[in-house]
């Protein structure tokens, strides 16, 4: 009974925030993944000249640096930045976390996976275009929403010495994390295809949509270097 009203409370809140619609595709997805592993990932991308423009006013008090190994595990340590050892060990990998700051008070960061072939969820690895940077996680402190701070960090991974060449940011979010992707169409990004994912966990079939195929974005096996 009580896994029953933790559900019903769960679906009433969703509803509360994304509609009766969003609500039920929701109830029917997580039915569905009770009997077999099934998900939709939206493809999407920011190209550099839908990058959105950045409040001169606000601008001013924001900053960025690469983050340092020493940096990262502080911000573990800390417990409330979402840092954890497996992003530690994308770092070792060679991936690059970009810190923002608002008047020199840490308040974010933004990942760039620098794999061409990156996993996207447990077992999916794709080959993305190489005009592309693979803009894979980000996050901001709650205690600093409304800085503009997702469109500085894009344009400032853009205009980076090692990524100036890049035609934008690619990237994907679950069909069903509403609040992701609302924020990510608000930072400008578009929806260029769809993957389907359908199996159990441990094995599932992957179906790309053919526009992602004419891109070059296929799957890899786990083995590829």
């Amino acid at each position: 009974m009580t896994g029953i009203k933790s559900t019903l409370k769960t679906l009433e809140e969703f509803r509360s925030r994304f509609g009766a619609v969003r609500m039920l595709r929701h109830a029917a997805f997580r039915l569905i993944n009770r009997i077999i592993y099934f998900d939709c990932l939206h493809i999407i991308v920011l190209d550099r000249d839908d990058l959105k423009s950045s409040d001169p006013a606000k601008i001013r008090r924001l900053s960025a640096k690469i983050a340092t190994l020493e940096d990262l595990k502080e911000m573990e340590e800390q417990g409330c930045w979402n840092v954890h050892q497996r992003k530690i060990d994308f770092f070792n990998q060679g991936d690059t976390c970009l810190l923002s700051y608002v008047e020199n008070n840490l308040a974010g960061y933004t990942w760039a996976h620098l794999s061409e072939c990156p996993e996207f969820v447990a077992g999916l690895r794709l080959r993305i275009p190489d005009e592309y940077l693979y803009n894979s996680s980000a996050f901001t402190h709650p205690d600093y929403r409304g800085y503009g701070l997702q469109s500085f960090r894009h344009h400032e991974l853009l205009n980076f010495h090692q990524w100036r060449n890049k035609k934008g940011l690619l990237g994907f979010v679950v069909h069903t994390n509403y609040s992701s992707r609302r924020g990510q169409e608000k930072a400008g990004y578009k929806k260029i295809g769809n993957i389907y994912v359908i199996g159990s966990k441990s094995h599932f079939y992957a179906f790309i949509g053919k526009n992602l195929r004419d891109m070059g974005i296929k799957r890899v096996n786990k083995n590829h270097e």
